[in-house]
């Protein structure tokens, strides 16, 4: 055996061009990488840092920290080395921290071996059949002429080929005229951040040489028909030659003969957890009165299931019985796109992207990363009002571990390989939840119109505004929910999927079910004065404009209902019924339509909140202003 170190050379994503040598020391002792004959010394083969995966802390977009630990005794060097080295990892996330002993440098590089095997082959061309029978009589056809005699030799030279193989295999420049000297047919694996090349040497020449009778004769392979030896020899031995590359981390330590602990980490991409909800809705009420008032009937809390699990992709790399830690929250890497120079590659290259585009691709709005990661709903969520907190299932191994702003929950130990996804149980456990109803309108003004919620005048399109089903879920859970996918289901009936979003514990969210087809509503807005050069503005006149808003909603259910109405335009509100709460922002350009001049209104958003008993009607009402350049 022989071994070829080679230079790398980097470039960095800065657009300055780095030129790095990275380099490894010769081991010629080293398991099966030294010279043919030589045997490892026990030295040799303990200074191997035998790395096991200690665990993997997975994040919600894709990257996952990698902690490793292994142990080795140094040589009398003092060094240690492992070839186990990640394909992928983040600019400055690769640490080699040790417990005992120190690290005065870590070279990373490429080793190349290449080992020799003889085996026993078929013979395939009239070459291979002269080789594996030379010295035996022969007949054969030559232009339709009958030739007999015994073969004597081939004309090539296959024996000078191997000589300059075995010398010159660590000069490059050797091994590349020796690859036109040698035909062999190549094979190439690559496995991991190894790769291996296997060639199988071929018979070389076109003429061998035939003893007749009349003299030695030279004959072209190629024009040999009907070739009969008595006891012919099919079978020839060839030789296998296999050149592997793989890299190698070699840590020189200060302490030699000594024995060393040392933790690997590193941030990498291609292994990414989503989480996943069931919601099963039980319609079972939580401490149910005697004969309820209507209003408290509407707001009573009831029981809902909940279990939740997380999904794990991975197209990183092998993990055997390595726990998984699945974390709420994103950290902030900067440099996540920009490979370690320590790990030989030129660009981060992210698989997962590659083996799910759906789930990982941007272009999908409800599976990106803006999502999945961490989002908080719109909804602003009040404080839960369940006393106690909520028992949760978990399963034994698994505990729950909050701080810095992450809450992480520590899985049981797994089997994941390359390509492969898991389903892992996190949570299971009842809450609380109500219904509530939610109608949401947005007005737009302009200074030819007054638009309504409707875009037509026919009658048939007034019950078109959407009432909106949603179920309120109180966490009074010690642990948060993170940002998932929820199935809502009333036990095996399914009722939405839709996106749950981030809860802390102690407080509330709500997820959309569906569309209700018995609360219908209608809201029309009218203009009942314009007054003239009221306001003047960087040389322009403003008129202003009163209007009022009338908006109706009528319960056809058979039960009393909780109603929340969220009702946006641009202007000022200036009264407003049945208590409803305002909040006026800054200027809104979804406000308007075709607006002119200076954005010199206010946004208004009124809030109510009304339980509507069956077959009666909610009619809130805003009187309103603001101003139009003319």
């Amino acid at each position: 055996m022989a071994m070829l170190v080679t230079p790398i050379w980097l470039w960095a994503k800065n657009a300055r061009l780095v030129a790095l040598i990275i380099t490894i020391s010769q081991f010629c002792t080293l398991p099966n990488i030294g010279v043919a004959g030589d045997s490892p010394s026990n030295l040799t083969v303990a200074s191997r840092l035998d790395l096991k995966t200690e665990r993997v802390v997975v994040f919600k977009d894709g990257y996952c920290l990698v902690v490793k630990q292994g142990k080795a005794t140094t040589d009398a060097d003092g060094v240690a080395y492992t070839d186990d080295v990640p394909d992928a990892a983040v600019l400055g996330s690769f640490w080699a921290v040790p417990e005992k002993g120190t690290i005065q440098s870590l070279v990373a590089g490429w080793v190349d071996t290449e080992s020799t095997m003889a085996r026993e082959l078929n013979c395939t061309n009239i070459m291979e059949v002269v080789k594996s029978n030379l010295g035996k009589a022969c007949s054969l056809e030559v232009d339709q002429e009958r030739i007999e005699g015994r073969l004597l030799k081939i004309l090539s030279n296959d024996e000078l080929a191997n000589n300059l193989s075995a010398a010159n295999f660590n000069d490059p420049s050797d091994s590349m005229r020796l690859s036109s000297q040698l035909s062999a047919s190549q094979s190439t694996r690559s496995l991991g951040s190894r790769t291996a090349t296997t060639s199988i040497s071929d018979v070389g020449g076109e003429y061998f040489l035939l003893r007749t009778q009349s003299g030695d004769m030279m004959i072209r392979a190629d024009m040999v028909r009907n070739l009969t030896i008595e006891n012919m020899n099919s079978l020839i031995e060839k030789t296998m030659i296999t050149k592997s590359r793989h890299k190698r981390l070699t840590m020189k330590f200060a302490q030699a003969n000594a024995e060393v602990n040392v933790n690997l980490m590193y941030f990498r991409p291609d292994v990414r957890w989503i989480p996943t909800y069931r919601i099963n809705l039980t319609g079972q009420a939580l401490a149910p009165g005697k004969d309820p008032s209507p209003e408290k009937q509407a707001s009573q809390q009831q029981k809902a299931e909940m279990i939740m699990q997380g999904e794990i992709l991975n197209e990183a790399e092998d993990f055997t019985n390595v726990p998984f830690h699945v974390v709420v929250g994103v950290p902030n890497f900067r440099f996540r796109t920009i490979p370690s120079p320590i790990v030989l590659e030129a660009t981060l290259r992210n698989s997962l992207a590659q083996a799910a585009p759906s789930i990982m691709g941007r272009g999908n709005h409800l599976m990106s990363n803006a999502v999945f990661t961490q989002q908080i709903s719109d909804f602003r969520s009040r404080p839960a009002t369940q006393d106690e907190t909520t028992a949760i299932d978990l399963p034994d191994e698994l505990n729950g571990k909050g701080g810095n702003d992450m809450f992480v929950y520590q899985l049981a130990p797994m089997t994941l390989r390359r390509g492969e996804r898991a389903i892992v149980p996190i949570l299971h456990t009842d809450i609380a939840y109500r219904d509530i109803y939610t109608w949401d309108i947005q007005m737009t003004h302009s200074e030819n119109f007054v638009a309504s919620t409707v875009d037509s005048p026919s009658p048939l399109r007034l019950s078109e505004a959407r009432v909106w089903r949603q179920v309120e879920l109180v966490n009074n859970s010690n642990v948060p929910w993170t940002t998932g996918a929820a199935m809502i289901v009333d036990e095996m009936q399914p009722l939405a999927q839709e996106l749950l979003t981030y809860t802390s514990p102690g407080s509330s969210c709500r997820v959309p079910v569906t569309v209700s087809v018995d609360l219908r509503g209608k809201a029309e807005d009218t203009e009942t004065g314009r007054e003239l050069k009221v306001l003047s503005w960087r040389g322009h006149d403003y008129a202003r404009v009163t209007g009022k808003i009338e908006a109706e909603l009528t319960n056809q259910k058979k039960e009393p209902v909780t109603l929340a109405v969220q009702l946006r335009f641009g202007g000022k509100a200036t009264k407003l019924s049945d208590n409803g709460k305002v909040v006026l922002e800054a200027y809104h350009a979804e406000d308007w339509h075709e607006q002119r001049g200076d954005p010199i209104n206010n946004s208004s958003v009124i809030r109510w909140t009304e339980t509507i008993l069956p077959g009666e009607s909610f009619k809130p009402t805003v009187d309103y202003e603001y101003y139009l350049r003319y």
